[in-house]
């Protein structure tokens, strides 16, 4: 759930007190401590866990230019390396000489809905030259699309001319130099060969975890990219995608089909939890740590999003840790309700940790007796406006029986049974529209499983060579 549906749901928890309600009613705000303690699980994860988390491998595809906190970034030929493979950056330099300009053929790798791959060759214009930045030399390439956009940013490509290139960092397979590659985003191939990697380590070591960082663009919008984890073909496939706003907006096509895939292979058994492709657009790239697992008596690497998030913070030990908190430091200023606020703190800290568990992450609920996640019941995902609006809705009309049912005269005179039933009946329909949609998405995990049985059949098949 959304951080706005904590706050609530602590703000609903600290109206079941009536001795609380009663100081809210007198202007005493010290009751918004439960809200505050409904929060305090994502606030802890999201403002501390995240930056003292282990990164194994960092994937960047398009690195930020620190002036202006966007990519691409503006390098010089000098700093790039085969590290860089992939990534996108922009060169400001002379053409020093133009090597070919006319067509040539491209081959590339396509997929279709089903994610089969698909080998394209094309013939598309193209211009090869030199450029040199008084720091070095390197070639760049335009092709196709790129190679037409090219032209009519700059018109006529002569040697002599100053201009300012983006595109991403490859290396030439004959005699393995650096090219840079004219283009409106990093290629794909580097995120899918590194997640690949991390997979293959994992299996291997224990555990690999992986940030991918997103791609800011001028004017505060994002590269869009998709990671798809194939478990059965033991793939990793990364799309490219559009550009889009905060919100998720597409505001430009697709990349060209010829740089939009990268796909690597994983000579190991992996699985993956969630049937979703993980999308990256704006607010920060996601985490995923890669562990090994036994699973039906195999070993196999398992994805885990964000590790840092649901762990200790989202427990109901924490819960407590919170009530005891409170309670001992309200009591110290001698606040006559510390007690009710105490419960009040850790209830609401208890709604979260319930309200998260309704999701697909899970949580940890009761550290040190329990050592791991407890998977979530796959209502719908954290960002879903349905499920919040349900529960924020429901809060809220918690909130006004529970001012209604302890003030004299009441305001609203009727039953509590009947007021009740009044107020939440959105979120009752709201639910239940959830539960419905929740079994769509439990049939797909169960296909997902399916795929996992035949993990035997795949390493049969790789004994005798199949794979």
């Amino acid at each position: 759930m959304r951080g706005f549906t904590h706050y609530i749901s602590g703000l609903a928890a600290a109206t079941f007190f009536p001795s609380l309600v009663s100081d809210l009613r007198m202007g005493i705000l010290l009751p918004v401590i439960a809200a505050a303690a409904a929060y305090f699980p994502d606030f802890v994860d999201f403002k501390f866990g995240k930056f003292f988390a282990r990164r194994d491998y960092e994937i960047d595809p398009a690195p930020w230019d620190e002036k202006k906190h966007y990519a691409p970034k503006l390098v010089k030929i000098k700093e790039l390396s085969e590290k860089n493979r992939y990534q996108f950056f922009a060169i400001e330099g002379r053409v020093e000489e133009i090597l070919t300009r006319g067509s040539g053929t491209v081959t590339y790798t396509i997929l279709d809905e089903k994610g089969e791959q698909k080998t394209v060759e094309e013939e598309y214009n193209s211009i090869v030259f030199i450029l040199n930045d008084g720091t070095g030399r390197i070639t760049v390439e335009a092709v196709g699309d790129d190679y037409k956009f090219f032209e009519e940013e700059f018109g006529q490509i002569e040697e002599g001319k100053e201009i300012l290139v983006f595109g991403y960092v490859d290396i030439d397979e004959v005699d393995k130099e650096l090219r840079f590659v004219v283009s409106d985003a990093p290629h794909p191939q580097g995120i899918a060969e590194t997640i690949a990697k991390a997979i293959e380590e994992a299996y291997h070591e224990g555990e690999r975890i992986v940030k991918i960082h997103n791609i800011r663009l001028p004017g505060d919008v994002y590269r869009q990219f998709f990671v798809y984890l194939d478990p059965p073909k033991r793939e990793v496939r990364v799309e490219m995608g559009p550009i889009v706003t905060p919100g998720g907006v597409a505001i430009t096509d697709k990349p060209p089909e010829y740089r939009r895939y990268g796909i690597a292979k994983v000579s190991v058994p992996f699985i993956k939890t969630y049937p979703k492709p993980t999308r990256i657009d704006s607010f920060s790239g996601p985490e995923i740590a890669f562990r090994r697992a036994e699973f039906r008596g195999k070993t196999v690497v398992k994805d885990r999003f964000l590790p840092w998030h649901h762990g200790f913070s989202h427990s109901l030990t924490m819960g407590i840790i919170i009530g005891a908190f409170v309670y001992a430091i309200f009591k110290l200023l001698g606040y006559n309700h510390a007690g009710d606020l105490a419960l009040a703190s850790m209830i609401g800290q208890w709604l979260h940790v319930f309200e998260d568990q309704l999701g697909f992450m899970g949580s940890n609920l009761l550290p040190p007796i329990t050592k791991d996640v407890i998977p979530g019941f796959k209502l719908g995902e954290s960002g879903s406006g349905l499920t919040n609006f349900s529960t924020a809705w429901l809060m809220i009309s918690f909130m006004i029986w529970n001012f209604n049912r302890f003030t004299e005269p009441r305001p609203i005179p009727i039953g509590d049974a009947k007021l009740l039933l009044l107020l939440i009946w959105p979120s009752i329909i709201g639910f239940g529209i959830a539960i419905v949609r929740s079994f769509k998405l439990r049939k797909e995990i169960a296909q997902l499983m399916d795929y996992y049985t035949n993990l035997e059949a795949f390493e049969e098949l790789e004994e005798v060579g199949g794979i």
